[in-house]
């Protein structure tokens, strides 16, 4: 009996010998790191459309032509490009590989209306024996498809990868302003990447000013891969005209429950600069970006939101420059009167420091501290109420949270407006929205007294 026990025990370990049998290198991966989605314009007079290139050779003499041809035959709407693109047909390169240049072109369909291009990280750059061997090496690469849905493009795309495209090491998924104007296709987009098994729910998004796909080429002093300088781009939290980082969780959240939101919107310094400096209106209401607030506009939301961000307010004392930077910022909405219109006050509480001045002003004694606080508070409220007053009489969109408020404080009243807080009667826009600062000056600035 023995015997036959050990046999059928080595039977049973059998399939333990098989060992690593379905394993995959990591050179053989293709990780992608960043997504950019953009419609497909690059259409010029019914003419093939050139090889695209690295960052680099887009500062040669023959892309700014192609620039200044591309710009000149541009649509004033995505709308227009869409129509556009229905009406040509040309021949258009697909592939778009950093510092390589491919030899033929892709035939394509120009009734195509959008473009996906995804990074790839190159694995093989991190392994310091393969970068001693190869030090010329680049740590990414750009894939471009244009096609009329994302699935019908990734399966084209992963015929260019060479492998099947893996996104649990997604970073960031950029949308040009241009295809977040158009109604519904930012939401129609979002739920692709919220059915995709593999993506993180922390994959942040972004709107771009102008072609998503130029942004994964940038080529930062500071960072290898593109994407993830963008990604470390919107951790910023040291300013007060940007938004905290937008997540694809974030995004499903506003979408299922039809809320307008702000998107961190970014524009092209150089190749190897970007500025982010707003944010992106999105209407749940109308489904797709209404505008931008840039500056000073995106500032009065984070003083409303009192979301954890940090930043600098400039003014002006006595014809003296004042910087204060702001360390904290507590608000609170309140309704004071259910009858319609609605009246809101808003309560913002800032602590701050001054950072910089110049003159010769003592902010030490209780005469001048009280001149600063006053300077600050009326600023701040200025630059708040001005954003109010953009967003209810320009966008027509509640950005600020009074409809989150109503829903959590007010449930019977929100739920008897909700249709029409934004539509329709425009609550929103006829609601009365007082505006209410209290600063308070912790550091007193400058400590050495040179007049």
């Amino acid at each position: 009996m023995i015997p036959y026990k050990k046999l059928i025990f080595l039977i049973c370990c059998l399939p333990l010998t098989a060992g690593c049998w379905d394993n995959l290198e990591v050179e053989d991966r293709s990780f992608v790191t960043g997504i950019a989605i953009d419609l497909a314009t690059n259409k010029d007079n019914n003419k093939p459309a050139p090889s695209e290139e690295s960052a680099a050779e887009r500062d040669s003499q023959g892309q700014q032509q192609q620039n200044s041809q591309q710009q000149s035959n541009q649509p004033s709407s995505g709308q227009e490009r869409i129509k556009q693109n229905q009406n040509e047909s040309s021949l258009q390169t697909d592939e778009r590989v950093l510092n390589y240049e491919k030899d033929e072109d892709y035939e394509q369909n120009d009734n195509n209306k959008f473009k996906l291009t995804q990074q790839l990280l190159n694995p093989s750059t991190f392994s310091s024996q393969q970068n001693t061997n190869n030090s010329n090496a680049t740590s990414f690469r750009n894939l471009s498809q244009t096609g009329d849905t994302i699935i019908e493009m990734n399966r084209d795309m992963i015929k260019q990868a060479g492998s099947r495209t893996n996104v649990t090491h997604l970073n960031i998924v950029l949308f040009s302003e241009a295809l977040a104007k158009e109604e519904y296709l930012f939401a129609d987009l979002m739920d692709i990447f919220l059915r995709e098994k593999e993506m993180l729910r922390s994959v942040k998004i972004a709107i771009t000013e102008d072609q998503s796909s130029d942004y994964l080429s940038i080529l930062p002093e500071n960072e290898k891969i593109p994407s993830k300088y963008l990604s470390k781009v919107l951790e910023n939290k040291s300013t007060l005209d940007i938004a905290q980082p937008l997540t694809v969780g974030n995004v499903q959240s506003y979408l299922l429950m039809n809320r307008s939101f702000i998107i961190p919107f970014i524009s092209q310094v150089n190749t190897t600069t970007v500025n982010y400096d707003g944010v992106s209106v999105y209407s749940g209401i109308k489904n797709k970006v209404v505008g931008n607030l840039i500056g000073d506009e995106a500032k009065g939301v984070n003083f409303i939101q009192s979301k954890n961000q940090t930043g600098t307010i400039n003014t002006k004392l006595d014809d003296h420059d004042v910087t204060f930077e702001i360390l904290n910022i507590q608000s609170k909405i309140s309704l004071k009167d259910k009858k319609m219109p609605l009246q809101f006050d808003i309560k913002i509480d800032v602590a701050s420091g001054v950072a910089e001045q110049y003159g010769h002003l003592d902010v030490m004694k209780e005469e001048n501290y009280q001149k600063l606080k006053s300077t600050l508070e009326k600023e701040i409220k200025e630059i708040t109420e001005h954003t109010i007053s953009i967003l209810q009489n320009e966008l027509y969109t509640d950005v600020i949270g009074l409809n989150t408020y109503l829903y959590e404080k007010h449930y019977p009243l929100w739920k008897s407006i909700k249709e029409e807080w934004e539509e329709g009667q425009h609550y929103f826009i006829k609601s009365d929205i007082q505006v209410d600062v209290n600063a308070t000056i912790e550091k007193p600035g400058n400590i050495i007294k040179s007049h």
